[in-house]
């Protein structure tokens, strides 16, 4: 049986929506300014990864997103590898660990969040046959100097229950650059009222997306770092990916069947052939 709501609770719920649009709106003004000031700084004097993380991590409490981290990142240059479950994972990322993504060429040129993407220097990717060839010219380098990137290879989002092949084809920066790649499991809780409101998939739009979340009293969301996975030697881009999917699965779905039939298989194929 359904509870009524208490006079006071109602209020509260009517007062939420504007008040965190307005705080949503300043602060996106916030950080266009921010994004300009970085972007015409041709001294370096600014710490722009400093300034996007402080920015990311309130962009979070705006939404009423609280997040814990669970485990240890390993050191140095690395390619982090995630789930995809929403745009919200960017923020989420970007405010837990100081790194650079990889995006979709065509966010360059989106307001608000182009600027912003610029400023924390994010690499793109162009879609289509060679798209990616640029790119791995620009990562390898970046990894082998002690960068690090944060890439989502499953290449479109899920509802946050499974987890879907991984793309292996910039995995191979990691194999050239000689760096390990550091798997990073997200998984989002539901709002206190029981909704699902993190996935962003299907035919959702992100201001609608928005408006859901503003309207929400919050929901959790954690961040597990998963053991890291290190280049083995005469190992391939697939066998990689693999064991990194592997590894993400293992925290997001651990009752489901692994894809490992799926990696022993590989691994026997790519002996036979040698």
């Amino acid at each position: 049986m359904a509870t009524e709501e208490s006079p006071a609770s109602l209020k509260n719920k009517n007062m939420r929506f504007p008040l965190r649009c307005a705080r949503l709106l300043l602060h996106v003004a916030v950080g266009m300014f921010l994004a300009t000031l970085i972007n015409l700084d041709f001294t370096g004097r600014i710490d722009a990864d400093d300034w996007a993380r402080r920015w990311l991590k309130r962009l979070m409490r705006i939404l009423g997103i609280r997040f814990s981290i669970h485990g240890t990142p390993v050191d140095g240059g690395q390619m982090i590898v995630c789930n995809h479950v929403s745009w919200l994972d960017i923020p989420l990322v970007g405010a837990a660990l100081c790194s650079r993504f990889v995006a979709k060429s065509e966010i360059q040129h989106w307001p608000v969040a182009g600027w912003l993407a610029k400023c924390i220097g994010t690499f793109y990717i162009r879609r289509g046959p060679g798209g990616s060839r640029p790119l791995l010219e620009k990562l390898r380098p970046h990894l082998k100097a002690g960068g690090s990137v944060v890439i989502f290879p499953e290449g479109t989002t899920t509802d946050g229950k499974e987890v879907l092949g991984f793309h292996a084809r910039l995995f191979q920066c990691a194999l050239d650059a000689g760096c390990p790649v550091q798997p990073v499991a997200l998984r989002y809780g539901p709002t206190p009222d029981g909704q699902d409101l993190a996935p962003f998939i299907g035919d959702d739009d992100l201001v609608s997306h928005i408006v859901r979340l503003l309207k929400a009293p919050g929901l959790s969301a954690e961040l597990h770092y998963c053991t890291p996975v290190f280049p083995q030697a005469h190992e391939d881009r697939q066998s990689l990916a693999l064991r990194a999917e592997d590894s993400i699965r293992r925290v997001v779905s651990p009752d489901a069947v692994f894809r490992k039939p799926a990696l022993l298989r590989h691994q026997q194929q790519t002996r036979a052939a040698a």
